[in-house]
């Protein structure tokens, strides 16, 4: 207790109390912000009066686009191989929980609808089935780009832009996983 009473050890008890308080709540806040943006990855989200769908909601349109046309197609000869590709990789990205996954399966679920298609492209469609291919895979660049504009990686591009100077120059001290750009 004689050590509480020294004045010098007093302040530099404070000062590191102070210290580690400050350092806990920023780091609170951070994640707080971090686990928001990663909200609207799998929430709309409504600002300033607008609603912004939600990365998911536009992977939901892919995986019905990826389904459609593998249905479409796997009755062809020649594209089975190609619309079952298809649709494993879409029950890979349905299957995922979380953002780096889906991101992973997303760019694999790519893959493989453009393989379909550039493969269906040489052979002779009826022209019900080739305009409905083009329709899927207007859908499914669409949702792309959606993805890519999203108000969800808009948000991770000005992440910390949002945060005071202070935690901008404690991020390294504080090991925050900032939300990362899909797609």
């Amino acid at each position: 207790m004689k050590l509480l009473k020294n004045r010098k050890i007093a302040i530099l008890i404070t000062i590191v109390v102070a210290i580690v308080a400050t350092l806990l709540g920023v780091r609170g806040s951070l994640n707080r912000l971090a686990g928001n943006v990663n909200d609207m990855f799998f929430n709309d989200v409504v600002i300033g009066g607008q609603t912004y769908p939600s990365v998911n909601s536009f992977l939901s349109s892919r995986e019905n686009s990826a389904l459609g046309l593998a249905t479409l197609l796997e009755r062809y000869n020649g594209l089975q191989s190609e619309a079952e590709s298809l649709l494993s990789a879409r029950r890979s990205l349905v299957g995922t929980n979380n953002i780096a996954e889906k991101n992973t399966a997303n760019e694999a679920m790519q893959k493989a609808f453009t393989s379909l298609v550039k493969k269906a492209e040489t052979l002779d469609l009826p022209d019900r089935d080739r305009n409905a291919m083009e329709t899927y895979a207007a859908s499914f660049s669409g949702a792309q780009t959606a993805i890519s504009g999203s108000m969800y990686n808009k948000k991770v591009a000005t992440f910390w832009d949002d945060v005071s100077f202070i935690a901008w120059c404690l991020r390294p001290l504080l090991f925050i996983r900032t939300p990362q750009v899909f797609g």
